[in-house]
């Protein structure tokens, strides 16, 4: 998942495959986008957009939501019967 990706350190990162259908052939990837760029200098000119660094923002906050909060939310979670009551 793209969450977990970001949270890893850069340099543990592996060069990518190349991939002769993509620009530039597949090296000059911006995770945060989602897009191949055809060299290292328009790359470098992305990552300054503001449409990057919204991304960027975005992606820093909370991570989405889960499974579990969507069975949670749509009560096909675990039942909450409330809090026991003394029996007499």
């Amino acid at each position: 998942m793209v969450y977990d990706a970001l949270k890893k350190p850069e340099k543990d990162n592996k060069p990518l495959p190349l991939d002769e259908d993509l620009p530039g052939m597949g090296q000059y990837y911006c995770l945060h986008c989602d897009r191949y760029f055809a060299n290292v200098t328009v790359r470098d000119e992305h990552f300054k957009t503001k449409r990057h660094r919204k991304r960027v923002k975005l992606m820093m906050g909370p991570a989405p939501h889960t499974q579990l909060d969507a069975d949670l939310a749509a009560g096909m979670g675990m039942p909450d019967n409330g809090p026991k009551l003394m029996s007499m």
